[in-house]
């Protein structure tokens, strides 16, 4: 494949995708088809309260937001930039059929029609975000001492994270219209990104590494067709009990 046809299809990819894409990233669309799945065999979630704990080995899930995570006032937990990339043009002189010129224009909101010559593009910024959408947020890591004081010191194990995931989603879909979900290694790395330079990763699954890197977070995320303001709330899947398990 040329290098212009390439560069087209990740233009009409940056263009299209909200969640983006990623190795190892597993991502179920509307029609519950799998990609991209990623192989663990096992995730931790952490609560600060045992009932919380013991909920979830029940099979009663507690979905929050992005907007709580947002909100959030500790700094290890809240995160007012979550699932929201910056990019910058950089200084680009370009036109018609220049398919680099293109893509940079494109990232920006910036359309170049057939004909067109000597155009500059420069320091023009756009910004990708995910407005809201249903999150639960696991580690690969069993780590007390690391993750204990941020985030609780009751802890339950959840085995074959794919199949928890896939019936969360089949149970979300019965209240609200999923049309995006996914889970993955959160990638850790600067959420800002100049010219011609690869997107930091999937939208809301990037975090800056100084900060939250070694919470080796795996997420769990959910975009809904509401345009309600999404509410955390506790789902009831039963069938979740049986890959839970308290062990802290």
């Amino acid at each position: 494949m040329g290098r212009a046809s390439r560069t087209k299809r990740e233009r009409r990819a940056f263009s299209e995708s909200l969640l983006g894409r990623a190795s190892d990233f597993h991502a179920i669309e509307p029609s519950v088809r799998e990609a991209n799945h990623i192989s663990l065999p096992k995730v931790y979630r952490f609560f600060k309260d045992a009932s919380q704990a013991d909920a979830l080995v029940s099979g009663m899930v507690w979905l929050s937001t992005l907007e709580v995570c947002r909100a959030y006032e500790d700094p290890l937990q809240g995160d007012p930039n979550e699932a929201i990339h910056e990019y910058n043009s950089g200084h680009a002189v370009g036109g018609s059929g220049d398919a680099a010129f293109e893509l940079i224009a494109a990232r920006t909101g910036i359309h170049i029609g057939p004909g067109c010559s000597d155009i500059t593009v420069s320091n023009c910024t756009s910004v990708q975000k995910l407005p809201d959408a249903f999150v639960l947020c696991t580690t690969e890591s069993f780590n007390p001492d690391t993750l204990g004081d941020t985030f609780g010191r009751y802890c339950v194990e959840i085995s074959n994270p794919s199949e928890f995931f896939r019936l969360l989603t089949m149970e979300l879909s019965k209240i609200y219209q999923v049309r995006k979900a996914a889970f993955g290694r959160v990638i850790y790395r600067e959420r800002s990104f100049v010219g011609l330079q690869d997107p930091p990763g999937p939208v809301g699954f990037v975090k800056p590494p100084d900060r939250y890197q070694d919470q080796r977070e795996v997420r769990f995320l959910w975009v809904s067709n509401s345009n309600a303001r999404l509410q955390p709330f506790l789902l009831n899947v039963p069938n979740c009990a049986a890959l839970c398990k308290r062990i802290g």
